[in-house]
């Protein structure tokens, strides 16, 4: 049994708290949400109240190992506030593990195909603020991993709910690189067991083109025909993950034309 913090009580961290409590840990999780603690009380052992923004926070009781879930779109000040963060955690617990739950945008959106050892191009604010948090991980802890996100899918989120009657969505031709929440919190869950220091891209194995994906997707669920943009013929980055497979992990849905959704 380990002592799990998870930073960010969200729609990951909900899910990755009650896989890690059935799996015998002890997960304390942090929320900014005061409506929320009577909810996650009943999937945590011990909830933490703190809002990143404020200038002084509670850091939690000491753990094993810390899960940063929080996203960039949680203040401007997203770095500077994450670093600020990981400084008193290394104050309080400097032996801890931690694992950074990145995103795949960090290798921009140039043509080609990008492993873990990529160079990153983060062409977006977004991604430039994932991209600071990650090197302050690896420069300050012994124990890290960066794991980068496919855009994620599962419960009621779903890309294709967005684009279901739009006119002139861009970049038919782009391969997806989606991930279900489910592989995202499995994965993660596989790294407590067999942790390795490094860097994991997390995305399913198929890449299927955006035009006839969602094409299928809206028709599969009945929702509005989707137009794509013909003309533009731009491309995207595929996202290949090598090493958590090598680690031993198998995906439950290496194709997104098997991803289980709600609408």
């Amino acid at each position: 049994m380990k002592r799990i913090c998870i930073v960010g009580i969200g729609w990951l961290g909900e899910d990755l708290a009650i896989a890690a409590r059935k799996q015998g840990h002890y997960v304390i999780g942090t929320t900014s949400s005061f409506a929320r603690v009577e909810v996650l009380k009943e999937i945590v052992d011990e909830l933490v109240v703190f809002n990143l923004k404020k200038d002084v926070f509670e850091v939690p009781s000491s753990f094993d190992v810390l899960i940063y879930t929080i996203p960039p779109s949680s203040s401007a000040s997203y770095g500077q506030l994450s670093c600020s963060f990981f400084t008193k955690v290394l104050e309080m617990n400097p032996d801890t593990t931690v694992i950074y739950t990145s995103s795949t945008s960090v290798y921009g959106t140039a043509e080609r195909e990008v492993n873990e050892q990529s160079l990153i191009d983060p062409s977006s604010n977004s991604a430039t603020k994932i991209v600071e948090v990650e090197q302050c991980v690896q420069q300050n802890f012994e124990k890290w991993a960066i794991v980068r996100l496919g855009g994620l899918v599962g419960g009621k989120r779903h890309p294709v709910k967005f684009l279901a009657g739009r006119k002139g969505v861009s970049k038919p031709l782009a391969p997806v690189n989606l991930l279900h929440r489910e592989d995202a919190v499995g994965a993660i869950l596989h790294l407590l067991s067999n942790f390795k220091r490094g860097i994991y891209n997390l995305c399913s194995e198929n890449h299927p083109l955006k035009n006839r994906f969602y094409t299928a997707v809206a028709k599969q669920y009945r929702l509005k025909a989707i137009e794509f943009d013909a003309a533009n013929i731009s491309k995207d980055k595929i996202v290949t993950c090598e090493t958590i497979k090598k680690s031993g992990f198998k995906f439950k849905y290496p194709s997104p034309y098997d991803f289980p959704f709600e609408l």
